[in-house]
């Protein structure tokens, strides 16, 4: 993949807003953030020197808006969501506007859902119906949940679908996140389906991997094709561990071997600027 020709575009309830594009042509700096742990992906965005009136008109709560970003050899969306805030500001001669968003078209409206399933239905259908009532498709490998048992008795969903998911999760073990408008449902222990990406200084690794007691953080050139609940392997001599007592342990020779299943993406960009990464933190997988 080449690493010098960013690009990147911006869609606004489905119409183009900025076309796909390189080089220092429009300022826009970026922070979007994926994690396993927050339910729902967020987006900072900071546009520079727009019109006011194309701020006012473009960038309106509620809006839906999708993010595309990566090199020209390898661009896809990293982050689909709502806008919730715009603020404008200014540092120095520039004019921002700042743009908050969060993944996928939550309103504050509490969604309900009141379904009664038959007998016999598995765990992942109660996950399905869940999602539904939420308005995403699932991604969900079914594989992961065929050590539990059917219900014996048709289960009743009453309430908010997100509360019951919580439930779920707790109960069943597994991680949930919106991410580009689908609702991805990975088991603890488990990953996303699709192959192991390899990180290392010939696939775009910036600096070191630091290696803890649970598994990786590494930085790489913005990839738009690591998806969180995937997996990464580092290849790399050249690692920095975050173990504690390291006066009473030895660290083992095997530490940062292996794959790692991804748990958070943090995406970092500035269209002027050198930051064009993401930062994946891993967990250290089970295979």
């Amino acid at each position: 993949m080449k690493y010098n020709d960013r690009r990147w575009s911006v869609d606004i309830d489905g119409s183009e807003f900025i076309a796909e594009t390189s080089g220092r042509q429009f300022k826009c700096t970026f922070e979007i953030l994926h994690d396993f742990g927050g339910y729902t992906s967020y987006a900072d965005l900071a546009f520079y020197n727009l019109s006011e009136d194309t701020a006012n008109r473009a960038f309106k709560r509620g809006k839906s808006l999708s993010f595309r970003a990566g090199y020209v050899e390898s661009v896809d969306t990293i982050f689909v969501g709502t806008i919730r805030n715009v603020i404008r500001d200014r540092r120095g001669p520039d004019t921002i506007t700042r743009v908050i968003c969060r993944g996928g078209k939550l309103t504050d409206e509490q969604t309900q859902i009141n379904e009664t399933l038959g007998n016999g239905t598995a765990v992942t259908d109660v996950i399905r119906s869940c999602g539904g009532a939420l308005g995403y498709p699932i991604v969900m490998d079914d594989t992961q949940f065929s050590d539990l048992e059917l219900y014996i008795y048709g289960p009743t969903l009453q309430g908010d679908p997100r509360v019951l998911l919580d439930k779920l999760a707790y109960t069943h073990k597994f991680d949930y996140i919106i991410e580009n408008d689908k609702l991805v449902i990975v088991r603890k222990g488990s990953y996303r389906e699709g192959t192991v990406n390899v990180i290392s200084q010939l696939t775009g690794m910036e600096g070191i991997p630091e290696i803890t007691e649970v598994g990786a953080d590494v930085v790489t050139r913005l990839n738009p094709k690591i998806r969180i609940g995937g997996r990464f392997r580092i290849d790399s001599t050249l690692k920095r561990y975050n173990f504690s007592n390291l006066y009473f342990r030895d660290i083992p020779e095997s530490a940062g071997q292996g794959e790692y299943n991804i748990f958070r993406i943090a995406y970092t960009g500035d269209t002027w600027g050198d930051a064009w990464s993401n930062k994946i933190t891993g967990i250290r997988g089970t295979s």
